[in-house]
């Protein structure tokens, strides 16, 4: 292992994430039509329909303008039903494109951890992790964005930590383009990039005008990518909306009268999901401009959500957030997926070898990583924290955090490994 370094260790990881990539999509991915293809794959679908842009269907199938979801994947696969057609062509193009994303999350990891200064062979073992984690495996299999999420978070991360240590502008520049687009794939990393600007700033305290220009270097990036999706949004619905439009959803799930610990708990419960078709169908239908449908839909939600938490008061707020971060850092009890031992297993092993990593960090036995990009992984598990706190838990959420927390489980591994490693007695003695 301490030999496979640079580009043979990224070929390697790739190759293996490909390889477990490939078969979980030759046993396990769905071609047939009626698959599910989520609220992203709809936009999309909806627009290659219709001829006009990301749209959705209200409960009597017409069309409606729309920015429930973040654009980025929803335009891939309008660009796929263009290109295919709305068949199985279609869904297979987004699968191997899925799994050539998750199977380059592997090097990404890597190259992050060699940027957070773990040895080659914590690294390569970091990249091992999310090559062959089952959940991550299976995913490239199925139609959820996580791959895109999870690949331009590390991207974005790799640029960051390169910025924070040139405070050049370019280097910034280049992280906040990367930046820009993991903020179209999911709402919350807009929180991760702005924060990133102010690591450039903490980052150049004693060069301040070289962390001010890095900083308005990455504000400016993310500005170029994000504005043409908020221009088409003001256009489009007479409002600011910087990335997805369902705060009311949201709140009705995260503190709405039939919230739990989980959104799971509220997709596998018959009254909660008829409770949530009620809200809608009792939205007026028509979408024309100036009074479009999609914002009365998230109005409702909210109107229906707050007498819940008016009358629920400051304690059942506490309660609902403690459960859903429990559920996001304790285990997800709440998902069936969850009670399989190809899930659980996994999860005991990288978590219990994070925790000895945080505690070889802490005791000096492993070798100290970037002080810096320690912060900024604080900076990322702290902002997923807050936003599936306040709104919602699936146990699919983890695996936006989880690569972070692979990191520290490479280091317990290494650690691990280095204590179990035979001394050669016959080695020479160092001169001094």
């Amino acid at each position: 292992m301490g030999a496979l370094d640079g580009a043979a260790a990224l070929g390697v990881l790739f190759a293996l994430a490909l390889i477990a990539r490939v078969i979980a999509a030759l046993v396990y991915a769905d071609i047939t039509p009626g698959v599910e293809i989520w609220e992203y794959g709809l936009q999309g679908l909806c627009a290659a329909q219709t001829g006009g842009d990301l749209c959705l269907r209200d409960p009597d199938g017409a069309a409606y303008a729309t920015a429930l979801m973040p654009p980025l994947t929803s335009y891939l696969w309008l660009g796929l039903f263009t290109v295919f057609g709305i068949g199985p062509e279609a869904l297979s193009a987004y699968v191997l494109i899925n799994v050539l994303v998750g199977a380059a999350c592997a090097p990404l990891l890597y190259v992050l951890a060699r940027e957070l200064k773990l040895e080659p062979p914590a690294a390569l073992i970091a990249g091992l992790i999310i090559a062959l984690y089952p959940t991550f495996v299976f995913v490239a299999a199925t139609y959820h964005a996580t791959n895109y999420t999870v690949a331009f978070t590390l991207g974005f991360a790799i640029l960051l930590m390169h910025a924070m240590k040139s405070l050049h502008w370019r280097a910034a520049l280049a992280a906040g383009l990367m930046g820009g687009l993991s903020v179209l794939t999911r709402n919350e990393l807009l929180l991760c990039v702005l924060g990133g600007g102010a690591l450039l700033l903490w980052a150049g305290r004693r060069n301040l005008m070289s962390g001010v220009r890095a900083a308005a270097a990455l504000g400016l990036a993310l500005a170029l990518v994000m504005t043409p999706w908020i221009a088409r949004n003001y256009v489009t619905f007479d409002r600011f909306i910087p990335i997805g439009a369902q705060a009311g959803y949201n709140l009705w799930i995260g503190f709405g009268p039939h919230a739990r610990g989980s959104g799971n708990q509220l997709d596998n419960d018959a009254v909660s999901r008829a409770a949530a078709a009620a809200v809608r169908e009792g939205v007026r239908r028509g979408d024309a401009p100036g009074d479009r449908y999609e914002p009365r839909v998230q109005q409702a939600y909210l109107d229906d959500a707050l007498p819940a938490i008016e009358q629920g008061g400051v304690g059942r707020l506490i309660v609902l957030t403690a459960e859903k971060f429990a559920v996001l850092w304790v285990f997800d009890w709440t998902d069936p997926i969850t009670r399989h031992p190809a899930y659980w297993l996994p999860w005991l092993a990288v978590h219990g070898l994070a925790l000895f990593g945080l505690f070889a960090l802490w005791r000096g036995r492993a070798p100290p990583i970037d002080w810096n990009g320690a912060l900024m992984i604080v900076l990322f598990l702290g902002v997923f924290t807050l936003a599936y706190s306040i709104s919602s838990v699936f146990a699919r959420y983890r695996m936006h955090m989880e690569p972070f927390i692979f990191v520290f489980s490479a280091i317990g591994a290494s650690a691990l490994l280095a204590r179990w490693t035979p001394i050669n007695r016959d080695a020479a003695p160092l001169r001094t």
